[in-house]
């Protein structure tokens, strides 16, 4: 079989779907399971990990606009996942950080998303995701 140039194989289109299907995937399981979006558990994940952190880092980090992260965070501080306070060192930025029912949200949400990952991997194989992982670290990577 000839090889598939790659303009004809519509990789961006396929890329789009398919993370279109599994955010549909991770949304709807991470809200009956963790009670959180994919987006917030993004935010969640990062602040347990990493700490608090600014408004612009949040942003920069999840690829994301400012003013999508505002809406985001207010959301999330409406729903008692994080609080927003002032910048101590830069009065004009905020910090957010993680409080308890967000700790246990990004908890939960991360066992909901190891079970996801695992269920792609065992769809797709070792090898195959290797490759895709390896494929989508360049990306991102290169748009850092």
């Amino acid at each position: 079989m000839a090889r598939i140039r790659a303009v004809d194989r519509r990789l961006f289109l396929l890329i789009e779907i398919a993370a279109r299907r599994l955010n549909r995937e991770a949304d709807k399981r991470l809200k009956d399971e963790a009670g959180v979006s994919s987006a917030q558990a993004g935010v969640l994940f990062l602040l347990l990990r990493r700490g608090q952190r600014r408004m612009g880092g949040l942003s920069k980090i999840l690829s994301l606009n400012p003013p999508a992260v505002t809406g985001l965070v207010d959301r999330m501080v409406k729903a008692g996942l994080v609080s927003r306070t002032t910048d101590k060192t830069d009065g004009r930025g905020a910090m957010v950080a993680l409080t308890r029912k967000g700790t246990e949200a990004a908890e939960r949400a991360d066992i909901v998303l190891r079970e996801l990952n695992a269920d792609l991997e065992a769809r797709l194989g070792d090898e195959v995701s290797d490759t895709l992982h390896d494929a989508l670290t360049r990306i991102v990577i290169a748009e850092s």
